[in-house]
């Protein structure tokens, strides 16, 4: 028989309370809570291969941070334990995909062309070995690259942070929902990207006096997509994501 949430409760109030982290009990309280999370219906699913290496992370992440975790009202224990996993290993998920995908373009990085010969063409993998290298190896040049990669996302991102505060073809601070305008997408942005840590949707909210559910839409359907369009226009990735 499956734990119900009154007793899901309790074993998460028993895991916060006064045990010793240490202690064989705590440790026989966190097992037995993940052995019940596992049993939950709706949790991510993922064919990549490394799935299972990213949801046993994200159970230690859960064993870690149970204590923050807050239900949601009016909505069992349950399904608010699942959509609070779900957000992580989501994240988790997108990351692995998103490394496939890097790991893919730097092998195929070392064979582009770069010379104009047509008859001689030239790669980036002839020119290493001829100046005296050893045929690279690909950590290493995924080391570059990456550091490389890091760089100029650092100054597009620096740049975009400047475009926000500044907004200077007025498109974020005139997005905003009918008769909320403070609640407009460069207050959202400054709120959301350039606070530490992000301010939560409830807070801001009661703040703005605007419905929670109508401000994650309007986040989510209006400035997430406009964000992204600034982030293209300043050299980012069309396969990146915010």
């Amino acid at each position: 028989m499956n734990i119900n949430d009154e007793q899901l409760q309790q074993l998460i109030d028993k895991i916060c309370g006064s045990l010793d982290r240490e202690s064989s009990e705590w440790r026989k309280a966190i097992s037995r809570l993940i052995f019940e999370l596992q049993q939950l219906p709706g949790l991510l699913k993922s064919s990549h291969p490394l799935y299972l290496e990213a949801l046993d992370k994200t159970w230690e992440w859960v064993s870690n941070n149970i204590c923050k975790f807050k239900p949601k009202p009016y909505i069992p224990v349950s399904k608010s334990l699942v959509t609070w996993i779900n957000g992580h290993l989501s994240w988790r998920i997108k990351d692995l995909y998103r490394n496939q995908q890097r790991q893919s373009n730097h092998e195929e990085s070392v064979y582009v062309v770069i010379n104009q010969d047509s008859e001689n063409p030239l790669m980036l993998i002839d020119q290493l070995s001829e100046t005296g290298f050893n045929p690279p190896k690909l950590t290493g040049l995924d080391a570059y690259l990456e550091e490389q990669r890091k760089k100029s996302i650092l100054t597009i991102w620096q740049k975009f942070e400047l475009y926000v505060q500044e907004d200077p073809e007025k498109l974020l601070c005139k997005c905003h929902p009918k008769k909320y305008r403070d609640c407009n997408c460069q207050l959202l942005s400054k709120k959301r990207l350039f606070t530490e840590p992000p301010e939560k949707f409830r807070h801001i909210s009661k703040e703005l006096g605007i419905n929670e559910q109508t401000l994650i839409s309007h986040w989510k359907k209006k400035c997430l997509p406009l964000l992204q369009k600034i982030l293209e226009d300043l050299g980012y990735s069309k396969n990146g994501e915010l």
